[in-house]
């Protein structure tokens, strides 16, 4: 690169990144909480909390090795959630409940609008390392003119956004977007992980943010979230419910599958409204691995929005459980109420009460996530140092 290049290139990054801290960003509004009990949780005695602490229990071998001054949002720093992270570690199953009653404190957020509540599994598909006419979706690695510009480099007061893109013409732009990439922009650049046959799995794969794919040698690759393109997320059941082909009450992940199976040469366009295309790496886990960077629990593990909800802590959710049968046909169970680990998030998980089950790998699971669309809340168990030293309860609880 000749130096006028370098200069034009650093100038052009230094335009975006004033245009970045120069832009607006929306004043937070300081959340309060309700101090709740937990004879206020109805199944609160039904629930297995044995498999809650499991995952918990996960969780703080994380959370045991964060800095003592490590913010987890509004809920203290990890020096306060390590004494009690040090005793779930030592808790007999048997005695789960007992742990989180004498340890915790739930709160709620104090809204009155309920969140909204789906739910996820790990795909397992067949693929193959060498392409055919059998095998000719690929799954990438990250490429290597993706570039990240943490903002944070630029100003304290965005320590943590960042935005990915690449430099052409010495200019730093937006990165490919799923439409060109399916085309075959990257083509002829090795960054094939595996093959699968239908380029709806890779799609769907991208969806889930990690799967399982079983080789013709029997052979089973795990892939894991890496990066992405930095495009929006666009959810492609909405599109289908505006053009009328779907109703709202019927959407699902497998009323979408219908739909493609139905219309083939329409799929295509349907999944190009969503820009975002996930990167992936191989790992070497027999359990897909969450934003938190441990393995995931099926039906304790849930995703969050981590501006709200910090990665580790247990959840108290309430919501309802749909299931789907191999006939196609939806069971709608009474409830789903039960301790749960925030331990993932998503690109369509924002919000202060929303969530993302996990439920496992494989069409099993598939049946269990896909029909998930309810409304329902959670509560936040936190630790009682915390409540002691410094959190602040909402009057409505004097």
């Amino acid at each position: 690169m000749t130096r006028y290049s370098a200069v034009a290139l650093l100038l052009g990054i230094f335009i975006t990144a004033v245009y970045l801290l120069l832009k607006p960003v929306p004043e937070q509004v300081p959340l309060k909480y309700t101090q709740m009990n937990f004879d206020d949780f109805e199944n609160w005695q039904g629930d297995n909390h044995a498999a809650a602490l499991e995952a918990f229990q996960i969780s703080c071998e994380r959370l045991l090795n964060y800095p003592d001054d490590r913010k987890l949002n509004d809920f203290g720093t990890a020096a306060f959630w390590k004494p009690t992270c040090r005793a779930a570690l030592e808790i007999d199953p048997i005695a789960a409940r007992k742990f989180f009653e004498i340890n915790f404190t739930p709160l709620s957020f104090t809204r009155e609008e309920p969140g909204l509540f789906t739910g996820y599994y790990a795909p397992l598909y067949k693929g193959s390392r060498e392409r055919s006419e059998e095998y000719n979706a690929p799954l990438y690695m990250v490429p290597s003119d993706l570039q990240t510009i943490n903002l944070g480099d630029f100003d304290q007061s965005l320590v943590g956004r960042s935005i990915v893109g690449e430099i052409k013409d010495n200019k730093f732009i937006p990165y490919k977007d799923r439409k060109q990439i399916d085309q075959g922009a990257l083509e002829d650049k090795d960054l094939e992980l595996v093959w699968l046959r239908k380029r709806e799995e890779t799609f769907f794969l991208q969806i889930q943010g990690s799967g399982f794919i079983e080789l013709e040698n029997g052979d089973v690759v795990h892939l894991g979230y890496a990066q992405r393109n930095g495009r929006p997320y666009r959810a492609i059941g909405q599109y289908l419910i505006q053009s009328g082909d779907v109703d709202p009450e019927d959407m699902s992940l497998q009323a979408i599958l219908d739909w493609m199976a139905e219309n083939p040469e329409q799929s295509d366009d349907l999944m190009w409204k969503n820009p975002s295309y996930v990167f992936f790496q191989e790992r070497e886990n027999d359990k897909p691995i969450g934003s938190l960077g441990v393995g995931l629990t099926p039906g304790r593990s849930l995703a969050v929005d981590r501006s709200f909800i910090p990665l580790g802590v247990p959840l108290w959710l309430e919501t309802y459980k749909e299931i789907g049968t191999p006939s196609g046909e939806v069971a709608l169970l009474p409830s789903l109420d039960r301790l749960v680990i925030a331990q993932d998030t998503g690109g369509a998980i924002k919000g202060e009460i929303r969530g993302d089950v996990y439920w496992g790998i494989g069409d099993a699971a598939e049946l269990k996530a896909g029909p998930m669309k309810d409304v329902g809340t959670y509560y936040i168990l936190v630790p009682n140092a915390v409540i002691a030293e410094i959190f602040p309860i909402s009057e409505s609880e004097t």
